[in-house]
């Protein structure tokens, strides 16, 4: 009985795969295909999955969605180096502090800088004496005691002194020392470069650190940040400086950032197709942080163009295409078209080149033509 019914449900299945079988090359036949031009049998069941559609213009929002890359305003993110070879001697800041510019952040005991400030201070010595040794030729010379010529030698030796003062302290000034408050023996002081808080610090009391040594405090304003985004190619015409988009990080996808379009890039990778653009944001909650990864959603003004159904469009080896309506009845024309944007819902996608304001064209079933 058992080896019966195996036999049997055999025999039905192999009725069954030929029927499915002869139905498969009943459906192939059913669609024709001339080049582009593909043609479906009056009888097909097929026609029945087809859904035509006219092309309308209607407004649409031209969309897309990329990755940036969070990062501070130029000239408010600074690390800071150490400009001479030194001890760490005192450390004035920590991690969160807020500093303004000029701050001293750590004092380094440098033999350099000593040799440096020694040279200043012996420099502005020379300078007051020969000052003093001018102002003193002076009188001598309206007094008739000196002559005109020690005059001008006295006055020679007091610009060479001048100069060589000068030179010192700007050599000292680029590394933010005060020279009006410089003494003898006294520490280097390092200060910062520009407000904000301090966001890394490395520093190490007691610590020798050379002067090409990584930097060890970092510091940042970050309530307003830049998004460092890449744009493909293709979108580029899509927006404009002034334009807006939304910035949303992967910590909190709820939280909207709103900005706004600085600086379009006219370089374009010719690796990825794509050019940098600039987003800025308000962060005063500080929820975007530096070098953060973000994802930036660019909307464009409302335009009147070609919108069709996202299921009427295919992608071929190249190009998209979409199946238009021809004259002749269930006869359709495999077009190619250019493609902007879809809408954030991915239901409709706005044709830029290829479609026309009133043709046909298949908004589903299309799949059943496909060869």
């Amino acid at each position: 009985m058992t080896k019966f019914c195996f036999a049997t449900w055999v025999a039905s299945s192999m009725l069954l795969l030929c029927a499915c079988s002869s139905n498969s090359e009943k459906t192939v036949q059913e669609v024709t295909y001339q080049g582009n031009v593909v043609t479906v049998a009056n009888d097909s069941p097929i026609l029945k999955k087809l859904k035509e559609e006219r092309v309308a213009l209607k407004p649409f929002c031209n969309e897309f969605r990329t990755v940036g890359t969070v990062q501070a305003e130029a000239g408010k993110f600074a690390e800071v180096n150490m400009p001479f070879d030194g001890r760490v001697l005192r450390g004035n800041v920590h991690l969160g502090s807020l500093v303004h510019a000029g701050q001293a952040l750590m004092e380094v005991s440098s033999p350099d800088f000593l040799e440096a400030s020694k040279a200043y201070l012996q420099n502005r010595q020379n300078y007051e004496k020969a000052r003093a040794d001018y102002e003193r030729k002076k009188v001598l010379t309206e007094h008739g005691i000196a002559s005109q010529r020690e005059l001008e030698e006295s006055l020679a030796e007091l610009e060479n002194a001048r100069h060589d003062k000068e030179c010192s302290a700007a050599a000292l000034k680029v590394y933010g020392t005060d020279t009006t408050q410089m003494k003898m023996g006294q520490a280097m002081h390092i200060v910062a470069p520009i407000a904000g808080e301090v966001v890394r610090c490395d520093v190490t009391v007691g610590a020798y650190v050379k002067a090409d040594s990584e930097p060890m405090i970092a510091i940042a304003d970050l309530h307003k940040v830049w998004i460092n985004a890449r744009v493909k190619e293709r979108y580029i015409g899509m927006i404009s400086r002034g334009g807006t988009a939304e910035v949303r990080s992967e910590s909190e996808p709820d939280t909207l950032h709103a900005g706004e379009i600085l600086h379009i890039g006219n370089l374009v990778d010719e690796e990825t197709r794509s050019v940098q653009v600039v987003v800025g944001c308000d962060n005063e909650d500080l929820r975007l942080k530096h070098g953060m990864y973000v994802s930036v959603h660019f909307l464009g003004e409302p335009k009147e163009m070609v919108v069709v159904p996202a299921s009427a469009v295919f992608q071929g080896e190249q190009r998209s295409y979409v199946f238009v309506c021809t004259n002749e009845p269930n006869t359709y024309e495999r077009r190619e078209v250019e493609v902007g944007s879809a809408n954030d819902a991915n239901t409709e996608v706005c044709i830029c080149r290829g479609l026309k304001e009133g043709e046909r064209i298949l908004a589903e079933g299309g799949l059943y033509l496909n060869e």
